[in-house]
């Protein structure tokens, strides 16, 4: 079933519901992305309990936002999305795992469980590489954004989906595939994810400070950490792992899982592992 749901100031935010079940499961995706990021999550979940997946300001079929896409106002409208529900158990990919921890921070009343699959973390939680191909790379960020925003704005009048976009709708089954590609190339989607993209760093800076004033709640928690990274920088991606870890370290309902066979994209390339987690926290949240 998919329906609307209206934000304090008017917004449209589009979702789909499924399954039957408490606590009901809210998945939040990556950057840019859309509910369709949880296809081949959803089914498994949904033989079990209800499912929530929507598509944030701008992004799939939900009106876009002018105001700044930071994590402060996407929280916002998750929480005017869940206005209706008890407290759910969310689901956070990439960005999303970034964003649904803050919401559970901010507001541990609405939270059952978490599951954040290999979250987005602040700089200061992780090790940065000291080589000097990488310390060239961060000198040249500046002429990279540059490209990067010369490349969307050349995405906006063409209407071409980016290679991310390429590749997660590979994953996606055929009747899915094409709709996928058509939202995730609409202008408002390729605005709204040069939106999320530019107010990221500053978002995970907030969260960073944000936790050390408040704590998560004493619900389940599992963490899920991709098992493949892109070659180099070994000591980044161990900080990384490092770093999810410590999001549970000294909660006796925390969990920390190594996505083995599986790289950033996890509810594509292991949608087996990340059903049986979230399905795990909605048993001991039950």
């Amino acid at each position: 079933m998919s329906g609307y749901a209206r934000t304090r100031d008017g917004r449209r935010l589009h979702y789909v519901t499924s399954g039957a079940g408490e606590p009901v499961v809210v998945l939040e995706a990556g950057l840019g992305a859309t509910r369709t990021e949880w296809a081949l999550v959803t089914p498994i979940v949904a033989t079990r309990t209800a499912v929530l997946a929507y598509d944030r300001a701008g992004l799939g079929l939900s009106e876009p936002d002018r105001a700044r896409r930071d994590h402060v106002r996407m929280a916002g409208d998750l929480l005017d999305l869940l206005r209706e529900t008890g407290p759910c158990v969310l689901v956070g990919h990439s960005l999303g795992g970034a964003l649904v921890e803050r919401f559970a921070r901010l507001h541990p009343e609405r939270v059952a469980g978490l599951v954040l699959v290999d979250p987005s973390v602040p700089l200061e939680d992780v090790t940065l590489p000291r080589s000097p191909a990488y310390a060239l790379a961060r000198l040249l960020q500046p002429v990279g954004d540059a490209l990067e925003a010369a490349g969307h704005l050349l995405r906006l009048a063409t209407g071409r989906p980016t290679a991310d976009t390429l590749r997660l709708a590979a994953y996606l089954p055929p009747d899915l595939r094409d709709q996928t590609l058509a939202e995730l190339s609409a202008r408002s989607a390729l605005r709204a994810t040069r939106a999320e993209s530019a107010a990221q760093q500053r978002s995970l800076h907030e969260l960073h400070e944000l936790r050390g004033t408040a704590a998560l709640p004493d619900v389940p928690i599992t963490v899920i950490t991709a098992g493949v990274r892109p070659a180099g920088y070994a000591e980044l991606w161990a900080s990384l792992a490092d770093s999810h870890r410590g999001l549970v370290a000294g909660s006796p309902l925390g969990r920390h899982v190594v996505a083995d066979g599986a790289g950033h994209l996890v509810p594509q390339d292991r949608p087996d592992l990340v059903a049986e987690e979230i399905l795990r926290v909605v048993r001991r949240a039950a």
